[in-house]
């Protein structure tokens, strides 16, 4: 039997778009039905998904902006039918955690935080205090040279303790390792020692299940923080869920004749090798954009109608295209001087970009009917969205670790099929699979 909405439902507060779908279907694969929300100015109160989820687009603004959305969204979950509130946070630390923690908790009134950004499964683990990514602490990763957010502390408490006023407290290896007992015994000590938020050491996806467990039985108001990792492992403490029908929400039919378009705008290496894979076959057109171009109106239109023109005779041929921007080593090196030259602050930088990126989709989807997007990266993801007026993504299925598969909501293409990635996910044939399944060929 299907869980009832007045007492299963679930609201999560996503601060980018990848990270919002990544959490949802979590939720979607466990048989709980999803939407996520692009904005704040959308209530969840007439729809009749199991989980809602907004994007508040906050990642890199501001402290206290970022403070003011998540307060913002935090407003459409202070109601009773919603069981759990769930902050979506990077997992690799970037943002404006702590604030928004400080948000959502003054918003709706929890005692408690439980911090778990671990995703085990995606190489993210947290032991000690310290977080690593593939076992190397953040501050020595490509993360530590985000050109948005970059993370130089590897230590979440510390790194929360300069971002809230809030008591910040540790359950370490010892407890976790002990199992749900002592992680619960640990966790009634900090609450004791007057610590408000709880960071949780994290290396292995089954201590994910034995902390929500053990969460769960504090039997106090709480707000979970973590990233797709710990969202996986609450549906079960909801109670009896009705697993997914098998059906196809997505279609099964082959996508014949018609192509995918992938916008890969993410600098990391990750995705950059994933994009090395992708073009190495034969039905895939690789269209670089040069990034300069794009920060000066005039030569952008320039460069965006040449893309656009190269992109429909690909789609026009059945070939699938895939879109980057300056994958040349020192191409971040040129954009931020190009950038400093034309008095562009990063987050101007970054809009221009990924807005250019998002239209040549929407010229592209307009010009020829597609099989799907793949959109990689979370500011291209919700750039492209909007510029589609789409108002939301129903979220269907993973097709990889934390690769969630969806369909548009709202605008004039509504159900189109979209795959949207974090930038840094993902094995090396990600985008392979995230075409084939969009074609649905093997």
């Amino acid at each position: 039997m299907r869980p009832s909405h007045s007492d299963k439902r679930i609201g999560v507060i996503a601060d980018d778009l990848t990270g919002a779908n990544d959490t949802g279907v979590q939720f979607a694969k466990q048989g709980l039905t999803t939407l996520v929300l692009m904005g704040t100015h959308l209530t969840p109160g007439g729809l009749e998904e199991d989980v809602v989820v907004v994007d508040c687009r906050s990642r890199a603004l501001a402290p206290e902006e970022a403070y003011r959305k998540a307060a913002q969204a935090a407003l459409l979950f202070k109601d009773s039918r919603f069981r759990f509130i769930f902050k979506k946070i990077d997992s690799t630390l970037r943002g404006n955690i702590g604030r928004e923690i400080d948000a959502v908790m003054d918003t709706c009134g929890q005692e408690l935080a439980i911090v778990a950004p671990a995703y085990p499964r995606n190489g993210r683990t947290t032991i000690g205090g310290y977080h690593l990514l593939h076992g190397i602490p953040l501050e020595d990763t490509e993360i530590a040279r985000d050109p948005r957010c970059p993370i130089r502390e590897s230590h979440i408490p510390t790194l929360l303790s300069g971002q809230t006023p809030r008591k910040v407290g540790h359950v370490g290896i010892k407890a976790v390792a002990a199992g749900q007992e002592a992680i619960l015994e640990a966790m009634r000590e900090r609450i004791a020692a007057g610590e408000q938020v709880l960071l949780c050491d994290i290396w292995q996806d089954e201590h994910l299940k034995m902390l929500a467990a053990a969460g769960m039985r504090l039997g106090k108001p709480l707000l979970w923080v973590g990233s797709a990792g710990l969202a996986e492992h609450l549906p079960p403490l909801l109670g009896p869920v009705e697993p997914p029908d098998g059906k196809d929400p997505a279609g099964a039919r082959l996508s014949e004749g018609k192509a995918v378009v992938v916008l890969a705008g993410s600098v990391s290496p990750v995705t950059r090798s994933q994009v090395g894979m992708l073009i190495q076959r034969a039905d895939v057109e690789w269209i670089e954009m040069d990034p300069c171009t794009l920060l000066q109106p005039e030569a952008a239109t320039h460069e965006i109608s040449r893309c656009l023109d190269a992109a429909l005779d690909a789609v026009k041929s059945g070939r699938n295209v895939v879109m980057t921007t300056g994958y040349g080593g020192d191409a971040v090196d040129k954009v931020r001087k190009e950038a400093f030259a034309l008095g562009l602050p990063v987050q101007e930088t970054a809009e221009r970009i990924a807005d250019a990126l998002g239209d040549l989709g929407r010229r592209i989807a307009a010009g020829e009917t597609l099989a799907g997007l793949v959109l990689t990266g979370g500011d291209i993801a919700a750039s492209a969205c909007s510029l589609l007026s789409a108002t939301g993504i129903r979220i269907i299925e993973e097709i990889a670790p934390g690769i969630p598969l969806g369909m548009l909501k709202g605008g004039p293409f509504d159900g189109l099929k979209v795959v949207t990635k974090a930038g840094a996910f993902g094995a090396e044939d990600a985008l392979c699979k995230a075409v084939a399944r969009l074609k649905r060929t093997p």
